[in-house]
């Protein structure tokens, strides 16, 4: 038995290297994406979750968070709540602010600076060769070593507007992912001027203890107490659509590689039909077949897992493909290198469950295989088509399911995807089902079409053979189908959000110009002077300049919104605030409701929401404020940007005079609003990069996927396309033949993938999107695309048809035409 296994399963690889290879292809690359959105995923929620609990360690099991973060609060509380704490719970003061390092001359980067008692840090201590009388003055991740040694000799941080020297003898690494800095607390609260002053207060335990129900009674106006399941909750909130999204996208392109699979296990089962056949002959039996073929199909799903993670991995360590957010840095989320066992683990029980789904309809048919399939030349003919209904109740169970899908998947309910993902899936079923309905009726047609004209032999053969084998190419066509739509699908969404983007920067920016801090742009942190802006509001060289900040981690009721700070228009209270609609309709925080939060000067306030309004900004919603009610409550030095309208009076080289002669004052730069544009429009791209790479991909599977189907036609039809040359068709009407079967069902796949994707994007865009960020974005579709279509398709055709007639160029027609 082993010997037959080995030589069924083992020996087929051997002789016929490149359909297996082109398989395995196929499923790694489905895999590799999976694998590689998940790692970057992963990275990106870890990189929130860090900066919450500021790198902790497993010990972690809680902290005291200051109501104000940016002054933090006083550390006599420390007292009140020592005496209440178990034995074996440890308290660590902590003050943290941010830092920038310059990187090259434009560009710096922000990372957090944390302040601890060295001494008595779990984090810190103890590490190798650090003594009592030898402890460096910094100690730094091993990520943000990398950058330092890319400086020459020294590195030159600013901390709280003060510039420090860094040399290389001054800092020790921890090993530990992430971007940031550990210096003494004593010397950065001397530094921010912030004496005796913490930002949080860790509890670390030995055991595990029931920490909070200690803690929970005490209270404080400065102080919040935060579990650490709380913590890793709104990590995940924080991050939920987006992953969930990359998810979805990433598994499509996983089911499209296992269509391909299944069209591939199809031509497996034809080519092999008659060893099954054999092997009953001899002895084996029914069940024997089944297993033999799922065998071969988990061995190829195995090998496909193995090389798709592997390069998955590959992928997500080269930052081929990074998941951006509005949260952390970009190079924080780069900063990490682990990768979870869960990922790998799912990505290689994914590969094989679906190869075996892929092939379990094949491999019930070689349960149905009997001895006389041996002289049968095909298949006997059934009326029956899907579940053993006839082709009509078929068609109407097809429309079914779309229809089912739509009304699904359109359904408005806040953070909830299941709803639009089940939309999906019912509409692909329904398309895929038609698929095999429709192509023997419209070779039928175009039959009696061509049949009018001098249509060439070859090419009517190619298109009769796709006729007789519906089922293996409409596996082929819904491939092809399914790679399409997910191209006009995911293009139709970057679309809609360009379009809504370019609205809400006209409508919510007027001005003529923009300061900006460009070297602090990437970072996110404000660079603009408050003092330049007190100074240009008396200029009469403007008619008008107003302020812009932005802070991206303003806490609400212990979750994470994007605050936006600027002037309001005359018909807005400038006491109250204004939240995005998104944020309504994702936490119900609306028009009339009052929110409590936390600021500087007068502690923790509430606030009354006056209105709703269209707010293209954050997934997770905009909190927006007037900047008189900001400054009585805050206390900032810089912001984000200053907008400038010019004066009527002076001209446009007049206006840029001014502003060059400020920007070069204050090391800032003025754009305009075409530039502004492109900078939201940049940014933008950045996050939705990874959204190109899946669709060429995508691009990649289907041809592979056409040309496996080509290949395996090539081999099963051996004997009939052996005979057409032996009896005078040449190469070029050999050619005829399977470039024809291609640009059918090329043609035919684009086509079903467009009407697909004219049904999916309304579903991803008004369904799963609005679900997920809230968002009613302006609906766009890439009829420009469409357009290109009938120049693209013979050209593909043409590109996918070449590996195939090559294997035909290398048939021996004496060698195939040998019976056994």
């Amino acid at each position: 038995m082993k010997f037959l296994y080995y030589l069924f399963i083992f020996g087929y690889f051997k002789d016929n290297i490149p359909k297996t290879l082109l398989s395995i292809t196929g499923i790694s690359l489905g895999i590799a994406l999976f694998v590689s959105t998940q790692i970057n995923s992963w990275r990106a929620e870890q990189s929130v979750l860090d900066q919450m609990i500021a790198y902790s360690s497993e010990k972690f099991s809680g902290r005291y968070v200051a109501n104000n973060q940016n002054q933090g609060a006083k550390d006599s509380f420390l007292k009140e709540i020592e005496s209440q704490i178990p034995e074996n719970i440890r308290l660590e003061p902590e003050f943290q602010t941010k830092g920038t390092i310059t990187i090259t001359k434009d560009h710096i980067q922000s990372i957090p600076i944390i302040g601890k008692d060295i001494l008595l840090s779990s984090q810190i201590m103890p590490l190798p060769k650090v003594g009592k009388n030898k402890i460096p003055k910094y100690f730094i991740s091993q990520s943000l070593s990398e950058k330092l040694r890319t400086q020459k000799t020294k590195t030159n941080l600013t901390i709280c507007e003060k510039e420090i020297t860094i040399l290389e003898d001054d800092y020790q690494i921890i090993p530990t992912e992430g971007i940031f800095l550990v210096m003494d607390i004593t010397r950065l609260q001397s530094l921010c001027y912030q004496k005796n002053r913490i930002t949080s207060i860790w509890l670390i335990h030995d055991e595990n203890s029931n920490v909070r129900s200690s803690l929970e009674n005490t209270k404080s106006p400065d102080w919040t107490y935060e579990s650490k399941e709380l913590i890793l909750e709104r990590a995940g909130i924080a991050l939920g659509s987006l992953k969930i999204n990359l998810t979805i996208v990433s598994l499509v392109s996983v089911l499209i590689s296992f269509f391909m699979v299944s069209n591939m296990f199809t031509g497996l089962y034809l080519s092999r039909k008659r060893e099954f056949g054999i092997l009953l002959s001899i002895g084996s039996n029914k069940i024997n077949n089944f297993i033999l073929f799922l065998v071969q199909a988990i061995v190829i799903g195995a090998f496909g897992g193995i090389v798709g993670i592997l390069f998955g991995i590959f992928i997500a360590n080269t930052n081929f493909l990074t998941t951006v957010n509005t949260i952390t840095d970009i190079n924080q989320i780069r900063s990490y290198r682990q990768i979870p066992v869960s990922i790998i683990i799912s990505g290689f029980f994914i590969s094989v469950f679906g190869s075996i789904l892929a092939s379990i309809y094949n491999s019930y048919k070689t349960f149905q295989i009997l001895p006389i399939d041996l002289i049968r030349e095909r298949d006997v003919s059934n009326s029956k088509f899907f579940l053993g209904l006839s082709h009509r109740k078929t068609f109407f169970l097809s429309i079914l399911f779309i229809i089912t899908g739509i009304v699904i998947g359109l359904v408005s309910f806040a953070k909830q995807i299941l709803p639009g993902m089940l939309g999906v899936g019912f509409v692909i079923l329904g398309f895929v089902i038609l698929n095999f309905l429709c192509i023997p009726y419209l070779i039928r047609i175009l039959d009696k079409t061509l049949s009018k004209f001098h249509f060439p032999p070859a090419a009517e053969i190619g298109l009769k053979e796709i006729q007789i084998e519906p089922w293996k190419n409409g596996l082929t066509a819904s491939t092809i189908m399914l790679s399409t739509s997910l191209v006009f699908t995911l293009t139709s969404l970057t679309d809609s959000y360009e379009k809504s983007l370019i609205r809400w920067v006209d409508g919510e920016n007027k001005s003529d110009y923009s300061l900006i801090n460009e070297k602090k742009l990437n970072s996110g942190e404000p660079g603009v002077p408050v003092s330049l802006f007190e100074t240009l509001t008396m200029d009469p060289n403007f008619s008008s300049v107003e302020p812009f900040y932005i802070d991206s981690k303003f806490i609400v009721n212990g979750k994470y919104y994007t605050l936006h700070v600027f002037n309001f228009t005359s018909n807005y209270n400038k006491n109250d605030l204004i939240v995005s609609k998104n944020l309504c309709f994702l936490d119900q925080i609306c028009k009339g409701n009052s929110i409590t939060i936390n600021t500087e000067s007068n502690s923790r306030v509430s606030m009354k929401i006056q209105d709703e309004k269209d707010h293209f900004f954050s997934e997770r919603g905009t909190i927006m404020m007037d900047y008189s009610y900001f400054q009585k409550n805050y206390k900032i030095k810089y912001l984000n940007s200053i907008r400038i309208s010019k004066n009527k009076n002076l001209s446009e080289k007049e206006t840029t005079n001014l502003l060059q002669n400020i920007t070069r004052k204050f090391d800032l730069k003025y754009i305009n609003q075409t530039e502004l544009k492109k900078l939201y429009m940049e940014g933008m791209n950045q996050v939705f990069s990874i959204l190109d790479t899946l669709k060429i991909s995508a691009l990649i599977i289907s041809i592979l996927a056409l040309t496996t189907s080509l290949v395996y036609f090539i081999r099963e039809k051996s004997q009939l396309l052996a005979g057409l040359r032996a009896i005078g068709m040449d190469s070029f009407q050999m050619f005829q033949m399977v470039y024809c079967q291609a640009l059918f069902l090329v043609s035919f796949g684009i086509f079903s993938g467009i009407l697909n994707s004219l049904i999916l994007s309304p579903i991803v865009i008004f369904g799963i999107n609005r679900n997920a960020f809230g968002w009613i974005l302006d609906f766009q579709y890439p009829l420009t695309l469409v357009v290109k279509l009938p120049i693209l398709i013979p050209l593909i055709t043409f590109v996918i048809c070449l590996i195939p007639f090559y294997f035909l160029k290398q048939m021996q027609i004496s060698k195939e035409l040998k019976y056994e």
